[in-house]
């Protein structure tokens, strides 16, 4: 599988199986489909990685995500419907990726797998820790019982924990967040709803701006803020393609997919923050060059929406959405890669304007 972007330098084997980051700063040449590249921006030189990182945390300002709590050089990190902010040179760590850096970090966030580091991998766990796993199976009596807290209007309920842990059940976003160390509780304070659950929640759709423009490609109608640059490109290049901020990129993909050697680049919180911005992928190729499975498909105005399945994964999958769009009962042939940045309100209407052309 080619990584690109956020993903570089993530050595992957088949889904469900482990991939270890290894912590050198070289470039590496990894080769197969480029889906999970897409979830960032343009491939950044491998010297820069860990500057990219630090500049990254400097330009924060203030909370990413409305009522999220987030200090200033934080960076959110989000997993399915919940969402944590953590200082932006904190490691992500997930199912797919899993990085000691390039010295041993101050803080670890690990979304979809607990909070250990497999022996052999030659560093430890951060004195400081947090995490975000599915909830699992709870009693729904819990519901009845009075909130530990409320934090940004989200009910928690207190949950026995390793000493020295905080560990909270989040019923109403289907997680457990939990966090130990110095920063566990201003950690925890940031718990917001994810980009992804505003995006995917049910409910009428919004109004279009006035200033927004609307597209038809690949057969599909849809709308883009008025401030986003528009560009085109006929063929997809792994570690070169990918969403760049406040970009429109319409690719009528009639070359096969180009593979390039990716970057080493550290999964640091702030290196991971989504970008606003949208890829619109057609033409023969399309398919090849996307890649990924389509198993959750719905039917909202007659159009055939289907998510990929790294929905809500984390790590580098968590900043953008993966879809295909067809006719009902049609084989997909155009696929969007949509952007998860700030509240996730501008990607919502984005997602909400998707119709058939025609």
């Amino acid at each position: 599988m080619m990584k690109s972007g956020r993903a570089q330098g993530v050595l992957s084997v088949k889904r469900g199986k482990l991939a270890v980051v290894i912590a050198a700063a070289v470039t590496i040449a990894v080769v197969g489909t480029v889906s999970s590249a897409l979830a960032s921006p343009r491939a950044k030189p491998a010297a820069t990685a860990v500057s990219h990182a630090a500049s990254s945390n400097r330009r924060a300002a203030g909370p990413f995500t409305s009522g999220s709590g987030a200090r200033t050089g934080w960076a959110p990190v989000p997993y399915r419907n919940a969402q944590l902010s953590v200082p932006g040179s904190w490691l992500v760590e997930g199912p797919q990726q899993l990085s000691c850096g390039l010295s041993q970090p101050r803080g670890m966030i690990f979304v979809g797998i607990r909070p250990r580091i497999p022996a052999g991998q030659g560093c430890r766990l951060s004195a400081s820790v947090a995490w975000i796993l599915p909830a699992g199976h709870f009693s729904p009596g819990i519901r009845h019982r009075k909130p530990a807290a409320v934090i940004h209007g989200i009910p928690v309920y207190r949950l026995r924990g390793a000493k020295g842990s905080v560990l909270y059940l989040v019923p109403e976003l289907g997680v457990r967040v939990g966090a130990s160390g110095p920063k566990a509780r201003r950690v925890l304070a940031t718990l917001t709803r994810s980009p992804l659950s505003v995006v995917l929640r049910r409910g009428p759709a919004g109004k279009v701006p006035a200033t927004w423009n609307s597209r038809v490609f690949g057969g599909v109608r849809f709308a883009t803020p008025g401030s986003w640059t528009l560009q085109r490109s006929h063929q997809w290049a792994t570690c070169g393609t990918g969403l760049d901020q406040q970009t429109l990129l319409l690719l009528d993909a009639t070359r096969p997919p180009l593979y390039l050697p990716c970057p080493y680049s550290i999964p640091a919180a702030a290196a991971e923050r989504a970008e606003p911005g949208l890829t619109v992928v057609t033409g023969k190729y399309a398919a090849k060059s996307v890649g990924e499975e389509y198993p959750g498909c719905r039917v909202p105005h007659g159009v055939r929406v289907c998510l990929s399945s790294v929905t809500g994964q984390g790590g580098f999958f968590s900043g953008v959405l993966i879809f295909s769009v067809s006719r009902p009962h049609r084989h997909a042939a155009t696929f969007f890669l949509l952007g998860l940045s700030g509240s996730g309100a501008d990607a919502r209407t984005v997602f909400d304007s998707i119709r058939l052309a025609g």
